[in-house]
Order: structure tokens, then C-alpha cells, then sequence
């Protein structure tokens, strides 16, 4: 795999020089209503090269430091000065489920780079809480902190713990679990957001973010085998279940359903204070808010298979993935749902691979928008040349799932 690694210097010049001299070709329309993602040995072909090109498009993107290339305008082939360490914490764990289904040392180079620039400028030891932070901005301006952060931080961080024994030190990974629990609050529930100069913040909540701390405290859990994890991420999804329940609609939690496969498997383990029967019907539930959102009929043939009006690729992305999950511990008997679930993650998946940038310097990218020009009358989106590493992660992630699951034949 060849992978180009853009120095902090030259990565934004490096990308406009590729820009101006070379076109991001896009992928033929076809059909959007027609066969399955994977039902033809094409298919499967195709949809393992949008996972390779999504991975290197990936690696390319990470400098020598481990630092993304965040956002990029494909139109100008601008490069954003501004971060998101959850995004990136993100990205890291699309690196390891990569390499766990096609083993690759050029991704495991990328995923290392990336997980040491988190440690060593992100994930730093609070005074106020006695535990390890992942600060929303490196040290030395290190002065707030969010419970999604430390979430995926430890997801991101255990997986390249597995993948390279030693990478990680044991006390940074229990010192985030630490600062998790210090968010969570008696009734199970989560401050979202936390100051060092002031402790958490009372006032702002992210719908995300306890799902994200849920998922990494199972994970560590399958580390070290403390029960207190494992104990804590009982309390947090039996928090989101109990709080749901009478809701017309339950919030589009994706991952509350990933947490939730991850959870189930040691449920006996566990002390948690609701049945396994509940967490699946509020499982359930979410299922069908996002099978429900999903786009199936639409004179801009675009829309076929994405969850969004406006074409957005990212909330087909993550249903997507939270749709996989459920797969995983939704009864066998549950037929008429686990065949709605396998027709919508189909055209989710294909609705994707359309929207995929397939050649240029650019390929492998996952643009904001699938709204790309395909006549004078269906004309691109400003949005449909922005790519940002999480629209390329979460793609990633769901295609592997569907891969490990459907689409190799």
C-alpha cells in the first residue's frame, strides 16, 4: 500500500499542489434502486476497494507527527487549522478495526503515529480529579475536557493496546477510565463536559457521549477485567434505558447500540440494575427510529438509501453502524426486523460507496454531502467537497461491518 505521511510543514502544500494537477474523479451513478451492495461478485470487489482507498485516504492524512489532515476542501485544496481530538480519537479506532479484518502494517504505522500524538498532547493527568483527562486542546491549553473524548480515547487506545502489546501504558488507559467515572453521576448518568478550573459542567449534555463512555469502559474492562468498568458501563446504559422508556421516539443513539453489543456479551457479569430484555426493547426502538428515517423513494435518485434530506453522509454512516450492532445481539427469532435491518443497511452501504471519491488525490475521501453534480438540473452542494476524517471513519467502519457480515462471498 503506498501511503504519502505529510509533515506539519508541507502536508497543506502537498495537498494543493495534488489539487491543482489532478481531478477528483468521481464514481458512474447507476441505479441507486437496484441490487443489493454486495449481491454480485462486483459488488464485492467494489466494495472492498472503497475499504482499502477509505484506509489509505486515511494514512495519507496522517502526518508524520499523527496529526490529521482535519478537514479538507477539495475544491481548494485547503487544509482547516482547526481539531477535534474526539474525531481523531475516532479515527484511530477506524485504524484498528481496519487492520483486525485486513491485517496491514502501513495502517498499523498510521494508528500508532496517531495514538501517541493523543497521549502525549491530549491525554494528560488532572489535578482536580485525580485521573487522566483527553483535554479538548493540547497542553499548555489544556483547560476543559469532554466525556466523549475520554470515551473513544480509551476505545481507540485499548484497540492499539491489542494490536501492539506494550504500546500503552496501563496507568494512562485506567487513569481515562478514572476520569470517566468521575463524570458519572449516582444515578448512572454523565456530566458531558468537564473544566479544570471549575469541575463539571452542569448545564450542557451531549446525546453521544454516554454511549461513547459506555463502549470504553467495556473495552478497558476486556483489558484488565476490573468489574468496577464493567459495573459503571451497567449503570450508564441502564440510565439511557430508563430514561427513554414512555419516549414517543427514542433519540438516533448509534452509539448507545454499539455500547450495547459491546455490553451484552458480559451482562451476567455485571451488576446491572436493568433486565437484558429491557436493553434490547430500547435497542429495538432505536432500530426502528432509524429504519423509519431511511430514504427509499425520491425523484433525486442521490437521496436512495441515505438517511438525510439534505444528503449528508454521516447520519447513513453511523445509523449504519448502529444498525450493524444490533445485528449482532438482536434475537434469531426476530426475523421480520433482522430482514428490515439487512434491506436498509444494503442501500445504506450502497448509498455510500456512491457517494465515495474514487480517483484523484482525494480518493478514498467521503465527502459532507453525497450531493455531487450528476446533470444541470441535480447540481453538487457547497458541502460536496468538504471531507473531514470522521465522514471517512465512520464510512470506514460501516463498510467493515458489512464486509464481516454480508459481503465477502
Amino acid at each position: 500500500m503506498v501511503v504519502f505521511n505529510f509533515g506539519p510543514v508541507s502536508r497543506a502544500t502537498l495537498w494543493l499542489v495534488l489539487a491543482s494537477s489532478m481531478t477528483a474523479q468521481q464514481s458512474t451513478p447507476r441505479d441507486p434502486q437496484t441490487r443489493p451492495a454486495a449481491s454480485r461478485p462486483d459488488d464485492v470487489r467494489r466494495l472492498s476497494t472503497a475499504i482499502t482507498t477509505a484506509a489509505e485516504y486515511l494514512e495519507r492524512s496522517c502526518d508524520a507527527h499523527g496529526r490529521f489532515a482535519y478537514l479538507v476542501d477539495t475544491d481548494s485544496g485547503r487544509i482547516s487549522s482547526s481539531y477535534n481530538i474526539v474525531r481523531h480519537a475516532g479515527a484511530v479506532y477506524a485504524f484498528a478495526m481496519f487492520n483486525r479484518f485486513h491485517p496491514d502494517s502501513d495502517a498499523v504505522g498510521a494508528m500508532l503515529r496517531a495514538s501517541d500524538f493523543m497521549r502525549r498532547n491530549y491525554a494528560l493527568r488532572d489535578g482536580r480529579s485525580d485521573s487522566v483527562a483527553v483535554w479538548s486542546r493540547p497542553a499548555p491549553e489544556n483547560k476543559e475536557a469532554e466525556l466523549g473524548a475520554a470515551g473513544l480515547a480509551l476505545v481507540a487506545l485499548t484497540e492499539v493496546q491489542r494490536a501492539r502489546t506494550n504500546s500503552v501504558p496501563a496507568d494512562q488507559l485506567q487513569g481515562i477510565g478514572e476520569f470517566i467515572l468521575f463524570l458519572q453521576r449516582p444515578d448512572g448518568s454523565f456530566y458531558s463536559k468537564y473544566r479544570a478550573d471549575t469541575g463539571p459542567v452542569l448545564d450542557w449534555r451531549s446525546l453521544y457521549y454516554p454511549g461513547e463512555a459506555i463502549l470504553g469502559l467495556v473495552s478497558l474492562y476486556e483489558l484488565d477485567h476490573s468489574p468496577k468498568w464493567l459495573n459503571a458501563a451497567a449503570k450508564g446504559l441502564a440510565y439511557l434505558v430508563e430514561s427513554r422508556k414512555g419516549a414517543k421516539d427514542p433519540p438516533p443513539d448509534h452509539w448507545a447500540l454499539i455500547a450495547t453489543a459491546k455490553f451484552l456479551p458480559y451482562y451476567k457479569q455485571s451488576s446491572c440494575p436493568v433486565s437484558r430484555s429491557d436493553i434490547v426493547e430500547h435497542a429495538v426502538r432505536i432500530c426502528n427510529h432509524f429504519l423509519n428515517e431511511q430514504i427509499t423513494k425520491s425523484p433525486d435518485g442521490r437521496l436512495i438509501g441515505g438517511f438525510d434530506p439534505e444528503g449528508r453522509t454521516t447520519p447513513t454512516a453511523t445509523r449504519l453502524e448502529g444498525l450493524f450492532a444490533a445485528l449482532e445481539f438482536l434475537p434469531a427469532d426476530v426475523t421480520a426486523l433482522r430482514a428490515r435491518i439487512k434491506a436498509a443497511v444494503d442501500r445504506g452501504v450502497d448509498f455510500l460507496l456512491r457517494a465515495e471519491i474514487t480517483s484523484g488525490p482525494y480518493a478514498g475521501g467521503m465527502p459532507e454531502s453525497a450531493l455531487k453534480a450528476t446533470s444541470v438540473v441535480f447540481r453538487a452542494t457547497p458541502e460536496a467537497s468538504k471531507v473531514r476524517i470522521d465522514y471517512v471513519q465512520h464510512a470506514l467502519c460501516a463498510w467493515l461491518r458489512y464486509e464481516s457480515m454480508f459481503g465477502k462471498k
